[in-house]
């Protein structure tokens, strides 16, 4: 028996790898796939080049009237069975476009996405646009901890529904990451030391000052380096860095194109993020390369990463926490080396993407029964 075809109108921005490939993947098992995406962004080219229909749009402001017409005129021509919509942004459009459907009884089933903890609430009007809406059908959660973390947001009674939450993790494959690993030296960093790279950008959540502070706390005789990828801009951070009784052991590079040939060179990959996490990708490519990763117990951290099997984990916030884990990791070389290829073997065998295209098509096929 030949499965049902649907027809999907997936509302993207710039997109990213995974969730490029998820919808190339839809597209390839036989279903009609329309796409409102940024034409300038690489990975909506890659769906483009894929055979996919794609309208170019740009998501700059935060409403765009005319914007919600051409999704409602859209969902007409195209007789759209599901709306899927992949950020805050997409999914205030979607509900907005399809609310005169609804009143005429026409609207297709609405699929929302969060990927992060934090910024929903009941006291929100824009919350209630969102994924607040009781007419969003689904609303797809990056990790079982942005699930909890949605369920968990009531007021006097008020609360998600549920069967309405869903867990899907965001697939990789292995055979994305192919980078060859960086020159320590071309860094200014020695290549004997034991490096702790970040990719982040340096905001006060990511718990980037804390990790500055741990790294004060370990012995200096260590030669641990620890290197901030992102976007500058963070005083602070410098500050802490400067204060520090060997400031040389702390790397700025700022945005670099070759982050992943520096996160494959690296020993430690390591997130202490406060809150407001979801599924890094950035612990995943990390991960991906056989780098350890040392994370905090935050979002979906803990679903990447099995504390003593393949990385660490700790509170967030916990400087001395931090350090010690740090040290471990610097005077386990061995350990450190077998948690990294144990982390590989996690992206490979629990994240695929091809996984994420079939929770993704059963998904569907639960609202259009």
């Amino acid at each position: 028996m030949t499965e049902a075809t649907f027809r999907i109108l997936y509302l993207t921005d710039k997109s990213d790898r995974g969730e490029s490939a998820t919808i190339r993947g839809v597209h390839d098992r036989g279903h009609r796939v329309v796409v409102f995406g940024r034409a300038d962004s690489p990975h909506v080219t890659a769906i483009r080049d894929h055979g996919v229909a794609v309208t170019g749009v740009s998501w700059k402001r935060k409403l765009d009237r005319s914007l919600l017409r051409r999704i409602r005129q859209t969902i007409r021509d195209e007789d759209i069975d599901i709306v899927h919509a992949m950020n805050s942004r997409t999914t205030l459009h979607m509900v907005l476009a399809t609310r005169p459907l609804a009143r005429a009884g026409r609207s297709p089933r609405l699929v929302a996405y969060l990927g992060v903890t934090g910024n929903v609430s009941w006291w929100s009007p824009l919350s209630w646009l969102r994924f607040l809406n009781p007419r969003i059908d689904r609303i797809v959660c990056v990790a079982e901890g942005v699930r909890r973390y949605l369920l968990g947001v009531t007021l006097l009674g008020l609360h998600l529904p549920p069967e309405r939450v869903v867990t899907i993790h965001k697939g990789h494959e292995l055979s994305w990451y192919t980078a060859q690993p960086a020159d320590r030296g071309a860094l200014g960093i020695p290549r004997d030391a034991t490096l702790v790279t970040v990719a982040s950008r340096l905001r006060p959540r990511k718990g980037l000052l804390e990790l500055i502070q741990a790294l004060g706390r370990t012995d200096p005789a260590k030669n641990i380096h620890v290197l901030f990828l992102g976007h500058e801009g963070n005083s602070e951070l410098h500050r802490a860095a400067a204060a520090l009784t060997d400031p040389g052991r702390v790397h700025f590079a700022g945005f670099r194109r070759d982050a992943p040939a520096i996160m494959a060179a690296s020993d430690i990959c390591c997130l202490p993020v406060l809150r407001g996490e979801g599924l890094s990708r950035a612990v995943i490519e990390g991960m991906a390369y056989g780098v350890t990763p040392l994370v905090t117990d935050v979002g979906g951290n803990t679903e990447l990463v099995i504390d003593g099997e393949s990385g660490l984990v700790v509170p967030p916030g916990d400087v001395p926490a931090l350090a010690e884990a740090i040290e471990w990791l610097h005077d386990h070389p061995l350990e450190r080396q077998r948690m990294g290829r144990a982390a590989r073997e996690r992206i490979a065998g629990q994240f695929r993407n091809q996984d994420t295209v079939e929770k993704t098509l059963a998904l569907y096929r639960e609202l259009l029964q």
